[in-house]
């Protein structure tokens, strides 16, 4: 039966008393190093709280270590994973870094080709109106040839018809003169031959002059129309010289467009090139970082395998402990065989 009044001296007392002798303490060993008095729940917070104050002496104890080769052990355990964090903290802030500016040249990149690309556009589109604009003049030039080409057609017609009627008017004069030698041969016949006659010749004359006079004014109208032609000519000439400097204009612009192409097309070629040199430049970050975390994985496993070395270790210390408690337990009972020898040789 328990004694009451089990104190906390006491336990710390027989606590101490079981580390010296190399023991661990527990609330079973502690009661019986009081003499089997004290109920466990009484015994128990005493003895947590001589643990707490006594940490070194319950370690030494309980794996037979001293404590500072144990506090060595974790200090260069913790030194390496403080290490390991720390270079895997540099490679990942490096490849921040790199990844950082190879996406910032990337943006940059791809904000220059997007320039290049709609200055290329509106150059395409430019060019377009251009060559729009030059089969438009050429049509024009050819219409304007066509045209000139029928005004002068129409007006060797012309011509050829004034000389047609000059001609005729030659014709009619020379008739006139012969009509009037036969009006003048046959004036001493008849007066009624002479009046029917001179009646017909004048008739004749009228017809003949109203026809000149026609044939006049419609010279003078194709004079009017000849001029009017000529210098539709004038205007037209004028034009196909003045379309034909716009057709010169307009191939020197298409040849600056196509030099300021052959440019733009020449930076966009190196542009492409020094994104996949950036490209190049990501994927080797990109590969470091894998072989960085490669690295920090081998750390890792160098870790549990330390850990499980200690592990190890302290297993092994554990069964180290046991067969001490067993050679001190059977040394005590050789030294117990030992005088109860010598007390029965006594």
């Amino acid at each position: 039966m328990g004694r009451a009044g089990i104190l906390f001296s006491h336990v710390a007392k027989a606590a101490a008393q079981l580390v010296a002798n190399g023991k661990n303490p527990t609330v079973d060993s502690v009661r019986e190093a009081l003499g089997g008095t004290g109920s466990k729940s009484t015994i128990a917070p005493m003895l947590k709280r001589w643990k707490a104050e006594h940490t070194e002496d319950i370690v030494e104890a309980e794996l037979g270590v001293p404590a500072e080769l144990l506090q060595a052990i974790k200090g260069v355990y913790d030194k390496l994973q403080g290490d390991l964090q720390q270079r895997l903290a540099d490679a990942n802030a490096a490849h921040q870094v790199a990844l950082q500016a190879a996406t910032d040249r990337t943006d940059q990149l791809i904000a220059d080709n997007s320039a290049l690309a709609e200055t290329n556009r509106t150059l395409s589109a430019e060019l377009t109106q251009a060559k729009d604009a030059l089969a438009y003049l050429q049509i024009e030039h050819q219409a304007l040839n066509v045209t000139l080409a029928t005004v002068q057609s129409d007006n060797a017609g012309l011509r050829q018809r004034l000389t047609d009627r000059a001609a005729e008017v030659a014709a009619l004069n020379q008739q006139l003169t012969q009509s009037r030698v036969q009006f003048e041969h046959y004036q001493e016949s008849t007066a009624r031959q002479r009046s029917e006659e001179r009646q017909a010749a004048e008739q004749r004359i009228t017809r003949l002059e109203q026809e000149v006079a026609s044939a006049q004014r419609q010279t003078a109208v194709q004079q009017v129309a000849i001029g009017q032609q000529e210098a539709q000519i004038t205007r037209l000439t004028e034009e196909n010289s003045r379309l034909q400097e716009t057709a010169r204009h307009v191939q020197e612009q298409m040849t600056a467009t196509r030099l300021e192409r052959d440019q733009l097309t020449y930076q966009l070629q190196e542009t492409a090139s020094a994104r996949r040199q950036l490209q190049e430049q990501l994927n080797a970050s990109e590969q470091s970082l894998t072989e960085a975390r490669m690295a920090q994985a081998g750390k890792a496993k160098e870790a549990q395998l330390l850990a499980e070395r200690l592990a190890q270790t302290e297993q092994k210390v554990e069964a180290l402990e046991q067969e001490r408690v067993a050679l001190l337990t059977q040394k005590a009972k050789l030294q117990a065989f030992l005088a109860n020898e010598t007390k029965a040789e006594k």
